[in-house]
């Protein structure tokens, strides 16, 4: 439960998780944004929406341009879960990023159809 909800809270989309993945797998590097473009075939605004949604959560750093992989201690535990559980159930980790569970999508769909000031 602890790590479905990190990955709820800390990847806004796959994009962000594929970006963690990649500058995980060579910590040391400082990436410059066209390597990373290139890299995920990624667009410039897909990259930079990643980039600041990792930086949020302490995954990244960015540093005179350039992005480096910055967990440690236990995030970087966390984060060597998130990708062992990616390698075997890629599709329950996506579930997860991009539609939560079915709880959160029938509270979503039955939020939809409130009315302001219906706080009943």
């Amino acid at each position: 439960p602890s790590l479905a909800r990190f990955i709820k809270s800390a990847f806004r989309s796959i994009w962000s998780l594929a970006l963690l993945l990649l500058v995980r797998g060579r910590p040391n590097q400082a990436w410059s944004q066209q390597e990373l473009i290139e890299g995920l075939r990624a667009s410039e605004q897909v990259l930079a929406r990643s980039i600041a949604d990792l930086a949020a959560a302490d995954l990244v750093i960015v540093e005179s341009g350039s992005i480096r992989y910055t967990a440690s201690g236990a995030l970087e535990d966390t984060v060597a879960a998130v990708a062992r559980l990616y390698a075997t159930k890629p599709a329950k980790v996506r579930r997860l990023i991009v539609g939560g569970d079915a709880e959160d999508q029938l509270t979503r769909f039955a939020d939809a159809f409130r009315l302001r000031g219906d706080d009943i």
